[in-house]
């Protein structure tokens, strides 16, 4: 053969080759699904009320599903934190969870923000299945354990793929996520650890199941299940759980995390829809799992879209927004200047329930709350954007507390005042204060009353919840948005600045001259009974019969005498 056709040959070859190979890596990663022995997961975490950006990700999920070996993952925290989200108590985006087509949904903590019954109520509507394998019943006065919560959560599913494989997912919440709910509104649930709780229902769904692969959906951050490095980002093992499950989708830290660690991935979207988290596994002849694909997508990477479920959960969106148009888009006030969530919002709100407490005749020394979760821009004051900075429904109570619990809770940054007297807080000293639920109220993981206990102790009077006549609820967000109508204006260095009301190192210290910058102290009238007690009836009865009795017997008698006198 001459050299002429052997290089023809060659060029031949290489031409085919590089075809052939140019083709393979056109193929998109969605593709790999098709394989018989392949799983690809999408998962999303802590969307809290992001509904703007629904119409993509559901779009984008509900195409995923088509593919017919996918799974779809929420691992908590879906609800809370939009108005367009909370003024409907998560079922506008209970109804594109169903659109979206996801598998499971898991319990996160803000969950739990509109009490146990509106989640029972979300997930009896919903196709979806609502997870929390370590939710379990608690018996508040004795302290101990009982069943599992099972009128509020399930365990696992168990789905099984067009390619044969049958997947387990298990949906659990941390621990410790109690101490991060108003304890209020969880007295009759515990969180149990979630680790045992996941080896037990591995084994189950690999033995009695058949589940090929077997992940777990946890609202709590990597290094809250397994333990962490030292520098925090990263669980320091799997812990064991390299021997139960294939990959731990994580949430709750608000971190955009991508970890193998013993041969398990754990990841972790970060917030507020800005990823969905994919992890593809593949499963060999013999079984074994392992690791094809992993990382989070940006939501404007998202591509592939199912356009109808798009416009479903944007027709969906439009017509529950177009229903609160008007409250949402109230101006209340505009500031001069942007208001930091850390400190001058926390401030304005102290403000605001300072005021209102005074303005309802209560003697309060200050009000407390915690960080706001956004800031305010320059400008008007939207309702929607007061919403969007403390989208909480907190209820503020008036408590008498020790000196020593407020000195402790006003010196974490994450907590705010606004000082109502100069005089100084003293640790052995007795004060009345005004102060959100989240803070009254919190418990630590055993259970106690651990920021102000002393509002519980033998002989405390009981707090006493700020209302309104014609508000339900009067939370904390709905006090603000009244003294900022009231305000029309705020001057942002009002809050933004250190001043003898917000500085909670001056506390221990009486201020000479000092003004409180509230409305002064108006006693409340007491209230006019609307029906007397049946003792005072009676007495009131006995009497009138007593003085009609007495004026009868002077006529009488003045009769007599006249009579007598005719006579003479």
């Amino acid at each position: 053969m001459s050299k002429t056709k052997i290089s023809a040959i060659i060029l031949a070859a290489m031409l085919f080759v590089s075809v052939f190979a140019a083709s393979v890596a056109a193929v998109p990663l969605c593709a790999y699904a098709q394989d018989a022995q392949t799983v690809d997961f999408y998962a999303i975490n802590d969307f809290h009320g992001e509904v703007d950006r629904m119409p993509v990700i559901a779009g984008y999920l509900a195409a995923r599903q088509a593919e017919g070996n996918a799974v779809v993952l929420n691992s908590g925290d879906m609800f809370q934190g939009s108005m367009e989200s909370n003024s409907n108590y998560g079922k506008l985006l209970t109804d594109c969870m169903d659109l979206a087509g996801f598998d499971e949904f898991t319990f996160g903590n803000h969950e739990f923000d509109w009490g146990l019954d509106n989640l029972r109520k979300l997930a009896s509507e919903s196709e979806v299945p609502f997870l929390g394998a370590n939710i379990y019943n608690w018996d508040a006065e004795t302290r101990t354990w009982g069943d599992f919560a099972d009128d509020l959560a399930d365990k696992y599913i168990v789905k099984k793929l067009d390619n044969g494989l049958t997947v387990g997912v298990i949906g659990v919440i941390g621990a410790d996520q109690i101490t991060s709910i108003s304890s209020q509104l969880v007295q009759t649930i515990g969180f149990k650890d979630p680790l045992p709780i996941i080896q037990e229902l591995a084994t189950e769904l690999r033995n009695e199941q058949d589940c090929d692969i077997v992940v777990a959906s946890v609202h709590a951050g990597p290094q809250d299940i397994v333990g962490e490095e030292e520098d925090f980002k990263q669980p320091s093992s799997a812990a064991g759980l390299e021997e139960y499950v294939d990959a731990v989708f994580c949430a709750h830290t608000h971190s955009a995390q991508d970890y193998i660690v013993d041969g398990i991935p754990f990841i972790q979207g970060r917030r507020y829809g800005e990823y969905v988290s994919h992890v593809q596994l593949s499963v060999s002849d013999d079984g074994e799992v392992s690791v094809t694909a992993h990382g989070n997508i940006p939501k404007e990477q998202l591509k592939d879209i199912d356009q109808n479920v798009r416009n479903q959960v944007s027709a969906l969106i439009e017509q529950s927004n177009q229903s609160i148009a008007a409250q949402a888009n109230e101006v209340l006030a505009a500031t001069d200047a942007t208001l930091n969530s850390g400190t001058a919002i926390p401030r304005l709100v102290c403000h605001a329930i300072a005021d209102y407490a005074v303005s309802q005749g209560y003697d309060i020394n200050l009000a407390m709350v915690n960080v706001a979760r956004n800031a305010i821009n320059k400008g008007d004051i939207t309702y929607t954007k007061l919403y969007n900075a403390i989208p909480f429904d907190n209820v503020v109570y008036i408590a008498t507390v020790s000196g020593a619990d407020i000195l402790k809770e006003a010196s974490y940054s994450g907590n705010c005042i606004w000082r109502v007297k100069g005089e100084s807080i003293k640790n052995n000293g007795t004060y009345t204060i005004a102060v959100i639920d989240y803070l009254l109220y919190h418990q630590n993981s055993r259970r106690n009353y651990n920021y102000f206990p002393s509002a519980f102790t033998s002989g405390a009077p009981a707090p006493i919840a700020l209302t309104k006549q014609g508000e339900e609820v009067y939370n904390y967000r709905l006090i603000t948005r009244d003294f900022l109508r009231k305000s029309q204006s705020i001057t942002a260095s009002t809050y933004t600045k250190d001043s003898d009301n917000t500085n909670a190192e001056l506390l221990g210290s009486a201020l000479s001259g000092f003004v409180s910058h509230v409305g002064p102290v108006v006693k409340p009238t007491p209230p006019v009974p609307t029906t007397l007690p049946t003792w005072a009836i009676v007495l009131i009865v006995v009497g009138a019969v007593a003085v009609i009795a007495a004026i009868v017997v002077v006529v009488v008698v003045v009769l007599i005498k006249r009579n007598r006198a005719k006579n003479r």
